[in-house]
């Protein structure tokens, strides 16, 4: 309304929010922030235009088969599925283990997790969960915190970083299932508080990966733009989205637009090779229908200077060993 000098104030200003998401209708919106925070060696060269690139015999064969023989000791038992106070993810439906969380933390965190349990858990699952992290120096986690990812990361990101995440996943032969198109970078900002797509994931292949065992397909390039994604969720959303993803998803005629323009890759690689891939790039994997294991340690890592805020759209945060918040340790860059 006019005042009596005929002068008519401004309406308040919303903050424009590049990454708007979980909204009434999806949208390709432009990523307004890098792709590659720095200078990278050629190594990286391929990183800024697709998104993504695969190193080759980066990790010996003998702490791979380290970590192989570490995780065979703890994926032989029936396990069940994700709650607040575990670790576990299983697939839907099913007692098969799909992924374990926080792999690179200290043996004193991840206890912690098991005694704040409550008491009607399954004893089997503690005993399991308090096993596979009875040892500070385990070498999933030596490989995740190593100089060998973490000098690559540093560089693409240009700032000192931290493990957002850890997992592995196990893609069981036979029994393994996919995963959905998204783009993590999604997820982390809506329902982690993650500002901005300054970060990344590293994946160490543990076995094989092929196309007929389940190789991770990527959209290059889409990295560069932001699909934003319709619904809301409510509630604990992770306890159904680690095995099933609904909400986060975008949609299949922009992920079917974007595919027809750039192409669909599948990221294979032998034991040993890494995997970088932007934090903001779609990814998805078919399931696993071979005899063969696809068994990769995933390493979210994000810029110390992008930092967990309140989730962005959801009601509630994430538990701390979907998404390190508090237990987090600065990875100081390397001269």
């Amino acid at each position: 309304m006019a005042d009596v000098q005929g002068y008519t104030p401004a309406e308040p200003q919303v903050p424009f929010e590049p990454y708007r998401t979980r909204c009434e209708d999806a949208e390709v919106a432009v990523r307004p922030d890098p792709t590659v925070w720095g200078p990278v060696s050629s190594e990286l060269g391929t990183f800024d235009e697709q998104g993504c690139c695969v190193l080759r015999n980066v990790v010996p064969p003998e702490r791979i088969e380290a970590c192989r023989k570490y995780l065979a000791t703890f994926t032989s038992e029936e396990q069940l599925k994700v709650t607040d106070n575990c670790r576990l993810v299983t697939e839907a439906n099913s007692s098969v283990l799909r992924s374990v969380f926080a792999v690179h933390e200290a043996a004193s965190a991840n206890l912690a997790i098991v005694c704040n349990a409550p008491l009607h858990f399954c004893r089997t699952c503690l005993e399991w969960l308090a096993g596979f992290c009875e040892d500070d120096g385990s070498p999933l986690a030596e490989l995740a915190r190593s100089d060998l990812i973490t000098r690559h990361v540093q560089q693409i990101l240009a700032d000192d970083v931290y493990v957002h995440q850890s997992r592995v996943n196990l893609q069981a032969p036979f029994k393994g299932t996919g995963f959905s198109w998204h783009s993590d970078f999604e997820t982390w900002h809506a329902e982690d508080g993650m500002p901005k797509p300054r970060s990344l994931s590293a994946v160490i292949f543990l076995d094989k990966n092929a196309e007929h065992n389940g190789a991770l397909m990527v959209i290059p390039g889409s990295h560069k733009s932001f699909l934003r994604c319709s619904g809301r969720q409510k509630n604990a959303n992770w306890e159904k989205s680690l095995q099933s993803q609904v909400y986060g998803t975008p949609s299949e005629d922009h992920i079917r637009q974007l595919a027809e323009k750039q192409g669909i890759k599948h990221c294979v690689g032998e034991a040993g090779d890494v995997l970088f891939f932007d934090s903001n790039l779609l990814h998805a994997s078919s399931g696993n229908r071979s005899p063969f294991s696809r068994r990769n340690l995933f390493v979210a890592f994000n810029s110390w200077t992008n930092r967990l805020q309140a989730p962005f759209y959801a009601e509630e945060k994430r538990p701390e060993h979907v998404a390190h918040r508090e237990r987090i340790t600065r990875c100081d860059r390397t001269p």
